[in-house]
């Protein structure tokens, strides 16, 4: 929002006793205006309606749970929003050169996020997949969020897939178009050029999804559900607007 010239930017962030340092120093960095404690769908009703403390705004933007997607659903018409997203979403693409402890890290990792998040691995290779799925039993026991782990991993939109080949794993994959992609495979740039419809692409096995959520800068706001087939993740893109001009004589 600062680098498209937006010229007051809000940020809410959940209330508590003392708000991280960390936090702060990032909103700082990143050029905000004003910082509200408050989260959740009371977050996006007061800055969509505004409040006696809070100034309404534009636009509401940003990643949140359930009951905040839904509340960006509710609010969407009276402010804008960038989109509604969610629950969260990994495919990994990985061949026979793939490291399994690295596949089944990948989908760990978001299935912490949420019960019904999907997280998919397809590979070419038998003996890779079954490698995974002893990968993903054996870390599932030293997990604090063991039981969200579990109920992701249950359902039915998750899974270890085995596909006649890499190319069929990427059609797989664009059909797909999923949240973030994660492609441990010799050739990852050529699976990757068939796989234009993903939101975040990871390449290589150090390379982990994670990464993108905390460490490398990459954005955390992604389209889900299939919407990579039609949107991005959230960009300077997201805060521009196009006015156009006529003059006549």
């Amino acid at each position: 929002a600062n680098v498209a010239g937006v010229e007051e930017v809000a940020v809410a962030t959940p209330p508590a006793e003392q708000l991280s340092e960390l936090t702060l120093a990032a909103i700082y960095a990143a050029g905000a205006d004003e910082v509200y404690q408050v989260g959740g769908a009371q977050a996006v009703a007061a800055l969509a309606y505004g409040t006696e403390t809070v100034d309404p705004v534009r636009k509401v933007v940003g990643p949140g749970n359930r009951w905040v997607t839904a509340a960006k659903a509710a609010v969407q018409g009276d402010v804008a929003i960038d989109f509604l997203a969610g629950p969260s979403e990994v495919v990994v693409l990985a061949d026979g050169t793939a490291d399994p402890a690295f596949v089944a890290a990948d989908l760990l990792a978001q299935a912490e996020h949420d019960e019904h998040a999907s997280v998919v691995a397809v590979t070419d290779d038998d003996a890779l997949a079954e490698s995974v799925v002893g990968e993903l039993a054996a870390r599932l026991l030293d997990l604090d969020r063991r039981e969200t782990v579990e109920a992701a991993l249950d359902r039915a939109a998750s899974g270890v897939f085995t596909a006649a080949s890499m190319t069929a794993a990427a059609e797989f994959a664009e059909a797909y178009a999923p949240e973030h992609l994660s492609i441990q495979a010799a050739d990852d740039e050529g699976l990757l050029d068939a796989v234009p419809s993903a939101g975040s692409a990871f390449l290589g096995g150090y390379a982990p999804v994670a990464a993108g959520d905390y460490a490398t800068g990459t954005n955390h706001i992604l389209p889900t559900g299939g919407a990579a087939r039609h949107t991005g993740g959230v960009s300077v893109d997201t805060f521009l607007r196009a006015t156009t001009v006529q003059r006549m004589d």
